[in-house]
């Protein structure tokens, strides 16, 4: 509070002296490197420590020094446990079964180093709002169908889990078409007005779906080469062309 009043006003640490409190209780017990340490850091809301926070500005003026890959990991790791106790307390159902099955299989690919943390916590975060849309849907397909028409970007973070429930439960589960023109359309008319390497590989994963009928999950590894006035793309085995973007924008 000293520091505060000195750094700011005698208002502000007035009139926030009370907003802190449980940052601090909370690290309190902490041994004094415990930002250095996942498993602590993992305990700490992350709004406390978001390089704005005064808390965070209050312990770098006494040293201490975060270490910013360790603590985005160590927020994702924390949503992910927030995310999965939220749904192991929803209502019993074959579909919360399904996800606390395909949750303990990528916990496992995580601690395996398989799969990025932040992965999981954006695929905790779509399956959470697919539940929320499951206790007024009529089935879980329709759930999913109202889950990407209100979220279309949730598309590629529910992808797999939709994989594998079509494999391993009788859900009866599948991605909905996208809307392949309309997508492609938008696509390229972002590249247009602001070209950018992310604009163009999202044209590209549009284009797939529109000329081929190929739809990937966007984190997809692929492969693109200009030949000609086209793309050739490249997933694993499987080559297609598509028209480029590029020669659009020239002409």
């Amino acid at each position: 509070m000293n520091w505060l009043e000195k750094t700011r006003n005698s208002f502000d640490a007035a009139h926030k002296q009370n907003r802190y409190i449980l940052f601090f209780q909370t690290i309190e017990p902490f041994p004094n490197d415990w930002y250095l340490t996942l498993g602590f850091l993992t305990k700490v809301d992350g709004r406390y420590l978001r390089r704005s926070a005064m808390p965070r500005q209050f312990l770098e003026s006494k040293g201490v020094v975060f270490d910013e890959r360790l603590l985005v990991t160590a927020m994702d790791l924390r949503t992910i446990d927030i995310n999965t106790a939220i749904l192991e307390e929803t209502r019993p159902s074959a579909l919360q079964d399904a996800i606390l099955e395909y949750i303990s299989l990528r916990k496992s690919q995580l601690e395996e180093g398989n799969i990025k943390a932040r992965t999981l916590r954006f695929e905790t975060s779509a399956m959470k709002s697919l539940i929320d849309h499951n206790r007024w849907s009529k089935s879980p397909q329709k759930a999913l169908e109202s889950l990407l028409r209100e979220a279309p970007g949730m598309r590629a973070s529910i992808f797999k889990f939709v994989s594998f429930a079509r494999t391993n439960t009788n859900l009866g589960m599948f991605m909905p078409k996208l809307n392949a023109e309309s997508g492609i359309v938008a696509a390229l008319k972002r590249y247009l007005n602001k070209p950018s390497s992310k604009a163009f590989r999202v044209y590209t994963f549009f284009a797939l779906d529109y000329f081929h009928d190929c739809y990937l999950p966007r984190n997809a590894k692929i492969h693109i080469k200009e030949v000609g006035d086209g793309l050739e793309v490249t997933f694993k085995s499987h080559t297609f062309w598509v028209p480029s973007p590029t020669r659009i924008l020239k002409k």
